[in-house]
C-alpha cells in the first residue's frame, strides 16, 4: 500500500524570500510547496498536471499579476475549483477579492493565521513535526 502523498500548496509571488519562508513553514507542518514568480508560470504549472489543494496568490507581479491570472483560472474549467487565498499589502482588496471568489490575507500574515487558513484547505500528512 502506497503512503499518500503530502498535500501541496502553491505559492505564487515574486518575492523570493516570502516563498522562501512560506515553503519552509508549510514543508515543516508536512505540506509539499511548489512556488512560481508569477501568473503564468503557475498557470503552465496547473496545465501540465500540478493539482494544489490550495494557491496562495500575491496581486501584485509583473508579467501576469494576480488578478489576470485568477480571471484565467476561474475562465479554465479544469483549474476552477482549486480555492485560492489572496496575499496582499493592500488593505482595501477585499472587494478585490471576493470579485475574483477568492479569500484574502493581508501581507505580511500572522503566522498562525496563515496556517490555519492552509490547513483548512489542506490536511497535512500525519507524519509531519
Amino acid at each position: 500500500m502506497s503512503e499518500k502523498p503530502d498535500p501541496c500548496v502553491l505559492v505564487v509571488d515574486d518575492d523570493p524570500d516570502l516563498c522562501l519562508t512560506f515553503q519552509i513553514l508549510l514543508q515543516m507542518r508536512g505540506y509539499h510547496v511548489v512556488t512560481s514568480r508569477d501568473g503564468a508560470d503557475a498557470l503552465a504549472q496547473l496545465r501540465t498536471g500540478l493539482h494544489p489543494c490550495l494557491i496562495l496568490l500575491d496581486l501584485m507581479m509583473p508579467g501576469m499579476n494576480g488578478v489576470q491570472f485568477r480571471e484565467e483560472q476561474l475562465r479554465d474549467p479544469a483549474l476552477r475549483g482549486i480555492p485560492v487565498v489572496v496575499l496582499t499589502g493592500q488593505y482595501k482588496a477585499e472587494n478585490k477579492a471576493v470579485a475574483l471568489e477568492a479569500e484574502v490575507l493581508h501581507k505580511p500574515p500572522e503566522l498562525e493565521v496563515l496556517l490555519d487558513r492552509v490547513s483548512r484547505f489542506c490536511c497535512p500528512s500525519s507524519g509531519a513535526a
